[in-house]
């Protein structure tokens, strides 16, 4: 994948990102691309190299954002479908109700959060379906000089 396609990838993800109210994810990429990247770089007559700070090429940039679109969502659901298989087998052995509830140390009710199997599934497999289309998109990137 040429640097234009590598550039219009990554500004139609960050959009769709934007889109879906994952504004964050895209705005942490644009943080480490625009930091710059260390490189090092020898020096005639000299045993250490010589630290510069260099851009990422478009490729970079795209798969700095597929990884982070990785953690970030798939990653998330990965946790979530454990999470919603652990309470739905504690539910049907000791008869509890599939839910977790993060409460303060200092007080106040917290805040409940209830598994059920059908959303979950449902999102589960949207999010392999993203995690394939990720994963082509990383070996094109990779496969043409990522």
């Amino acid at each position: 994948m040429n640097e234009q396609d590598c550039s219009a990838v990554y500004d139609e993800l960050v959009e769709i990102l934007n889109e879906l109210e994952l504004t964050w994810v895209a705005e942490q990429v644009e943080d480490v691309v625009s930091a710059g990247k260390t490189v090092e770089e020898m020096v005639a007559g000299r045993k250490s190299p010589d630290l510069k700070l260099a851009y990422h090429s478009p490729q970079e940039r795209l798969l700095l954002l597929i990884d982070a679109v990785d953690r970030a969502i798939i990653s998330g659901a990965e946790i979530d479908r454990e999470i919603a298989d652990v309470l739905g087998h504690e539910a049907l052995t000791l008869e509890v109700k599939p839910e977790i509830r993060f409460a303060s140390a200092v007080g106040g009710k917290g805040k409940l959060f209830k598994f059920s199997p059908d959303p979950i599934s449902a999102r589960s497999q949207q999010c392999d379906r993203l995690k394939m289309t990720l994963e082509q998109l990383r070996s094109e990137v990779e496969k043409d000089g990522g």
